[in-house]
């Protein structure tokens, strides 16, 4: 339609300017000469326009989410009508090809082997370095010193870990960096049997020792079992320095539980180190104590935790991750679980880990159109594109969501009450994969604040962040050990860890389970990762 009427419009000035010379037959030569310039000046400006008309293209993008859902094809119609609208865009149109975490790694592989087109790739479930060292992204380097826009949007320790080698490959997504361990306590059992002197003071206290933990949690423990009955348990303390949720210093899992702890100089094995080793002689007794459910190995622990703690046979407190304040998780838990709780932090501050990244996207050397294709993920990114990234995440006004309150951006989601909607949705992104999570309305699952709280982590200059912010481990070299390592934790560390084996056997299980580890070449892939570790920390 802009071409009709661009050429409607030189065809009339063209007449206009042969009816002007048809009359004009007594004018002078310098008539005639005007009128030869403005048919050259309106040619010019006509082929000016014209040339100014770009050919449509698609761009394909590739990314882990919910997969195509009943609306998706709606939302991709009305999300290219939208893009279009947006400068540098007018002939752009986008293929959303979403898969399920379960699907996506394998569906990306046999596109690649196939040569099928991808032009954006979601590193989200794909090794990230693994397909950087394949040539499957191309270096963003030069493409964002034409963008600014997009590069100064995202803090500077945000792109390192899009890079590699100091080449950028991918826009990273980014989203609240860290979360704080709470211990939650049902606000009955810790009014009626617990110390709560000596929980805070555990809680508040960063250098705490195992045994420290141990004898806070079994005394309050023990006085719940006394008041409730036997059958009230709790995790086991090998778990709890095993596990994400726990008690343990925050670390980066660097490869395959291969961790620097906070602060530490030398890497290790999480489940073979000093702490981890001490927590599960502790569990031992415990299990021997009747502290640890007897058939911890068999019952399924989300039967016992979280809002199932007042049940008769359940685990009388939780470790649990999440963000702000202790009356805000306090409040946000018990309306969730039913019944009030109290959730006192396990540290001070947060600590920002290398390894804590939400992936990002990348553009694949196949992509005709990389500036359009950068476009595209700056508009995902910046307040310009708001309205384009909330429809690819939450899908369309009046069909999948409506309007609570405008001015502040927050919405009701229709099909679904948490922060995001699942496979079973007629349409739900996930707004984490998507892009840049501040720039996502609040539907009702969300946090009051919950923007606000999430940058004051991020940018917050107490908090801590991990000095490898950056690395990038290559394992290729020790990769068979790895996987052999693997197969031998997977065999022992539910045993060992739950101390079920009681204290009479643990210990040499332990040392059997050790054994096969130095045989699989665990000391071979601490030292590989150690050298990287230590090249890294020189350059920096």
């Amino acid at each position: 339609m802009r071409n009709v009427k661009r050429w409607l419009a030189l065809g009339l000035s063209l007449m206009m300017v042969l009816g002007v010379t048809a009359c004009g037959k007594e004018g002078s030569a310098v008539n005639n000469s005007e009128t030869q310039q403005s048919v050259a000046a309106s040619n010019t400006e006509a082929s000016s326009e014209v040339e100014e008309v770009k050919e449509p293209i698609t761009l394909e993008w590739w990314y882990r989410g919910n997969g195509i859902q009943k609306d998706t094809e709606l939302v991709e119609a009305e999300f290219n009508k939208l893009l279009q609208t947006f400068p540098g865009m007018e002939h752009v149109s986008v293929n959303l090809n979403c898969y399920t975490g379960a699907d996506y790694g394998n569906a990306v592989a046999l596109a690649q082997s196939a040569d099928q087109q991808i032009d954006i790739l979601n590193s989200v479930y794909l090794n990230f370095v693994d397909q950087v060292k394949m040539g499957s992204y191309i270096s963003l380097n030069d493409l964002l010193e034409e963008n600014e826009a997009l590069y100064n949007e995202l803090p500077e320790w945000l792109w390192e870990l899009g890079a590699v080698d100091g080449e950028i490959y991918m826009v990273p997504h980014y989203q609240r960096a860290a979360n704080q361990e709470y211990m939650v306590i049902p606000k009955e059992y810790l009014e009626k049997y617990g110390d709560e002197d000596a929980i805070r003071a555990l809680c508040a206290d960063t250098d705490r020792t195992v045994e420290e933990v141990a004898a806070v949690l079994e005394a309050f423990t023990t006085a719940v079992q006394a008041g409730e009955g036997k059958t009230k348990y709790m995790m086991s303390l090998g778990q709890m320095y095993t596990h994400a949720h726990g008690f343990l210093d925050r670390y980066d899992n660097i490869s395959n539980d291969i961790v620097l702890y906070e602060d530490a100089d030398k890497v290790e094995y999480l489940w073979t180190s000093e702490d981890a080793l001490k927590a599960y002689e502790i569990s031992a007794e415990w299990y021997d104590k009747g502290l640890i459910h007897p058939d911890r190995l068999t019952v399924e622990e989300s039967e016992l935790t979280y809002k199932n703690m007042m049940n008769p046979v359940s685990y009388c407190f939780s470790i649990q991750n999440g963000a702000g304040s202790e009356e805000l998780v306090s409040k946000q838990l018990s309306d969730s679980y039913g019944f009030e709780v109290v959730a006192i932090p396990i540290w001070d501050n947060y600590f920002i880990a290398n390894a804590w990244g939400a992936g990002g996207d990348g553009i694949t050397p196949d992509c005709e159109n990389p500036v359009e294709a950068l476009r595209l993920l700056e508009l995902m990114n910046t307040e310009e594109g708001t309205e384009l990234y909330n429809m690819v995440v939450y899908g369309l006004e009046d069909t999948h969501w409506e309007w609570v309150d405008k001015a502040n951006n927050k919405i009701k989601t229709l099909e679904y009450d948490g922060t995001q909607g699942g496979v079973d949705a007629s349409y739900a992104g996930i707004k984490w994969i998507m892009g840049n999570t501040f720039r996502a309305y609040l539907n009702q699952g969300c946090v009051e604040g919950e923007n606000e709280i999430a940058l004051d982590i991020n940018e917050n200059p107490d908090n801590a962040t991990s000095y490898i912010m950056g690395f990038r481990v290559d394992i290729s070299g020790v990769q068979t050990q790895i996987e052999q390592i693997k197969a031998v934790t997977t065999e022992y560390k539910e045993t060992i860890r739950h101390g079920v084996l009681g204290s009479a056997k643990w210990e040499d299980t332990y040392k059997e389970y050790l054994g096969k580890l130095e045989t699989a070449g665990l000391n071979d892939v601490i030292k590989e990762i150690q050298t990287q570790v230590d090249a890294f920390k020189a350059a920096k």
